[in-house]
């Protein structure tokens, strides 16, 4: 429950023929008002009632009337004391975002009070007390909930494009990766198979060179332990 507080003051000048007022007998303010609703606000508009006995006295008095001084012309007398009514305008407004949906504001016056001043007029002051229903704390929350949604939802898909493309990204270089690997791997087999093909080649090459050579050629076979032996005659 939310509460506001204001005060309000009248001033009130009567005719020189009644005299100056002396004392106030009673005196009472009574808010009479209805509410409205508007697009943006709850309004509560009405009066503050108020009824006054004044006791006058014989007496000459100044008068200094102002714009904040409400004239009084007539009065129902009895005897010294005269009695009166006025209504005085009242208007209070609220912002809906400041009042629960539904809920209705409560208005009451409160620590009226009056006093004669010394230009013959008399003051009447009095304090307003309004009570309503803040807003529900739940639907607060929720309210708060939604637009951190709203405000988190663009930042988080902005956060996954970016990881989908750095993923993107990675994919791709780690094809390229494979593809190069892939080619050397191919041009290194090819060349050792290249090499490989040609030592075979040479191989046998010079294999056929032997098998094609003429059979021109005789085998003499020495024993080892042949030795020449001249005799002695023989050297003669």
């Amino acid at each position: 429950m939310q509460a506001k507080n204001w005060d309000v003051k009248e001033q009130f000048l009567f005719p020189a023929s009644f005299g100056v007022p002396k004392q106030i007998r009673t005196v009472a303010v009574t808010p009479q008002f209805e509410q409205k609703e508007t697009v943006e606000s709850i309004q509560i508009v009405g009066i503050y009632h108020i009824t006054c006995h004044v006791e006058f006295e014989e007496g000459e008095h100044a008068h200094h009337a102002t714009s904040e001084i409400t004239q009084i012309e007539d009065l129902d007398v009895q005897g010294e004391v005269g009695y009166f009514e006025y209504a005085v305008p009242m208007t209070v407004e609220i912002a809906k975002d400041k009042i629960r949906a539904g809920s209705s504001p409560t208005l009451n016056v409160q620590h009226v009070k009056a006093k004669t001043t010394e230009h013959a007029a008399i003051e009447i002051a009095w304090s307003v007390h309004c009570e309503f229903e803040g807003p529900n704390k739940e639907e607060v929350a929720i309210e708060i909930e939604i637009e951190k949604k709203i405000e988190l939802e663009p930042v988080l898909e902005e956060k996954e494009i970016k990881e989908i493309k750095e993923i993107k990204e990675i994919k791709e270089i780690k094809e390229i990766k494979e593809i190069k690997e892939t080619k050397e791997t191919k041009a290194t087999k090819e060349a050792i198979e290249t090499k490989e093909n040609e030592h075979t080649k040479r191989e046998e090459s010079e294999l056929q060179f032997i098998l094609d050579l003429d059979d021109g050629y005789s085998k003499v076979s020495y024993p080892s332990n042949y030795v020449s032996v001249k005799t002695k005659k023989e050297e003669e």
